[in-house]
């Protein structure tokens, strides 16, 4: 069964074929809510919200205009900033992110037990920065590199145009950079004060 005839089914309200969508994007539709919040309770929260909200809507879908999975991204996205309004989030322990932003596409980590910790060294001085990026480039940032998104998509997703996309982007890799290059007082400072300890 395609997608189509999938939603097809469930617009006109097949319990399973709701359940075989779901089932289908749970997981993506989950890392996705939590890259952007940094919260398993709050990215579960959001999922569910998104998905009751598209099951209740299915009708307005539209194929033109994008994928499936588009319109669930773009619900998701608009979702995790409503969450965000409604309070300050607390970032998590850096240990509980742990495999976060791998995917199956991934290389295998290094033989090299040096290499190999280097790599995760990496990993996650980019994603304490990642945190201090404003939200509007941290969205753009998590839907184009831990995504894989071209600029039209998350445009679509973000509601933008591709060049203020592709702006935000630029802006994000610019806050980075600044935030990867800052002096260890500074970036002990703001870890200090962001980031709670374990």
């Amino acid at each position: 069964m395609t997608d189509t005839e999938t939603i097809a089914r469930a617009v006109d309200g097949d319990e399973a074929a709701q359940r075989v969508l779901y089932e289908t994007f749970y997981a993506a539709a989950f890392r996705l809510a939590y890259l952007l919040l940094r919260d398993g309770n709050d990215a579960e929260e959001v999922v569910q919200d998104g998905f009751v909200y598209v099951f209740r809507n299915l009708q307005r879908y539209d194929p033109e205009r994008g994928s499936f999975w588009t319109w669930l991204r773009i619900v998701l996205v608009s979702r995790c900033r409503n969450k965000r309004r409604r309070r300050q989030l607390h970032l998590v322990s850096l240990e509980l992110l742990d495999g976060v932003g791998a995917s199956s596409a991934d290389p295998e980590p290094a033989s090299d037990p040096a290499s190999a910790l280097e790599m995760r060294g990496t990993r996650l001085a980019v994603w304490e920065a990642l945190q201090q990026v404003s939200p509007g480039a941290r969205e753009t940032l998590v839907l184009r590199y831990y995504e894989g998104l071209p600029y039209a998509e998350i445009a679509t997703i973000l509601g933008c145009s591709a060049d203020a996309a592709r702006a935000r982007a630029a802006h994000g890799k610019a806050q980075l950079r600044r935030l990867l290059a800052a002096p260890e007082e500074e970036v002990a400072c703001w870890r200090k004060e962001r980031l709670p300890l374990p």
